[in-house]
This record gives structure tokens, sequence and C-alpha cells, in this order.
């Protein structure tokens, strides 16, 4: 949420589990939270009712991040497939998606955003053979997918099967866990722009090179073994001296 807002998002709404409801207003203030009600740490029905109302005001949305893996997400999982506006799908939406029957092809305007791992469970096969081969498996990703494939990595492949695009700006300090999530954000607020609207594609080739350029601001400042996400945060820059 923090990255979608300092990439540009206007207003940001994080949809939020009841008893989450007081850590995420102190961790991303400028932040609006849709508060999805719970009883014994399960989402209650009318939690789905209130994401429906909430998409249908997004121009651009993000589900995984922080997201579980418990049954009772999966209503809200299927909304985000129907939604009308383009979605970026990462973290245990992926790790769900990939255990669901029913949902693919998702919408073209979509992006996926899976680190090796989690390509490996969506295509079924070892994380060696997604390795070993990280061009095919983008390819494969697509057509399981049917939209735009952000595979990150050392050299982030992304392609929306058409063109093939590789990100050579980053940094070891990305190496970490919760960069991930900062990427899916700055994709989404790209994907939200109305003056300038951006493809997919174009969103997800601009979101890794804003994120690798933000990582090689956060490690000359903090090193590379000492960046947290929330310094990538903080690098962020959409100017004309972000690409120093």
């Amino acid at each position: 949420a923090n990255a979608a807002m300092r990439t540009g998002a206007g207003l940001t709404t994080i949809l939020c589990r009841e008893s989450l409801l007081p850590i995420l207003q102190t961790l991303a203030p400028g932040a609006m939270c849709a508060v999805l009600p719970e009883k014994n740490g399960l989402l209650l029905p009318e939690a789905a009712e209130i994401a429906r109302k909430a998409l249908d005001r997004a121009d651009a949305a993000c589900i995984g991040c922080g997201l579980g893996q418990t049954s009772d997400v999966m209503p809200i999982l299927r909304l985000f497939a129907k939604a009308d506006c383009p979605v970026v799908w990462d973290a245990d939406a992926l790790n769900l998606l990939a255990k669901t029957d029913g949902i693919f092809p998702l919408k073209e305007s979509d992006v996926i955003t899976p680190h090796p791992g989690e390509a490996a469970r969506l295509l079924d096969c070892d994380v060696d053979e997604i390795a070993e081969d990280t061009l095919a498996a983008t390819d494969r990703l697509h057509d399981l997918c049917g939209c735009t494939v952000l595979l990150k990595g050392a050299r982030t492949l992304i392609t929306d099967g058409m063109t093939i695009a590789c990100n050579l700006h980053t940094s070891p300090a990305l190496a970490k866990g919760g960069s991930g999530d900062v990427l899916a954000g700055i994709i989404t607020a790209l994907l939200a722009r109305q003056l300038e609207p951006l493809s997919s594609l174009e969103a997800a080739q601009y979101g890794a090179l804003i994120h690798g350029l933000a990582g090689i601001r956060a490690a000359r400042i903090r090193g590379e073994n000492c960046t947290l996400p929330t310094d990538i945060v903080d690098c962020i820059r959409l100017d004309a001296e972000g690409l120093a």
C-alpha cells in the first residue's frame, strides 16, 4: 500500500481483516481501510460484499500480499478474478490459483508476479526446471494465465505473449522478503493511471525498472545486506533524477 501511494496512487484502500485494522492504520496511515468482518479468525460471508463494493470503485487492484491461504479468502479471490479493473496477482493469491480449478484464464489486462517457487507451483513442476529455462517458463505461464507475466529473479522477465522484456536494473538488496510486495504496489499504482494510461505490459516493465532503481538507491544508502522493504519504498522516484 505504501509503495502504491509513493508511486502516485491518489487514493489507496486496503481490504483489511477486522483484527488487523489498528496495525495497518499505523503502518500505512495514508491508506484507507475497508474492514472485513471476521469471527474466530475467519472472514464472515458479508466480507465478500464489502470487497465487491471496493473493487467496483477501483481503477486497479492487487491481491495476495498478506492474504493467507485459508478457505475463507476464496470468495475474495474469485471476486478479484471477475473484477472489471486490472488486477495484480502476487504471493498467496498465486499459491491459491495454483491449487484452484476454474479461475484461469485471467483477464488480458491483469499481471501475475511470481518468483520461481510460485511459478513452479503454477506450472506443477520443480523449481530447478524454472531456473533452467526462465524464458520458456515465462511463456508457459502466459499460456496458462492469459495475462502479462512478470517472472521475478536476478534478471526479471516480462511478457504479454507477444513481447518479451528483461529488466537489467536490479540489486541484491531486493532479495529480501517483502520487496516483492513493494513491486506489486508499484505496478498496481501504474495500472491505475488515468491521465496517461499504461498497458499491463508497460506497467510491468516500468514497475520493474522503478523497483530496481529504488533498490539500487536504497543499497547505496543502507548497504545491500541492510536494506529493508521500507527503505525501497522510501527510494521510489518517478522523476528524471530517479533514473540516476
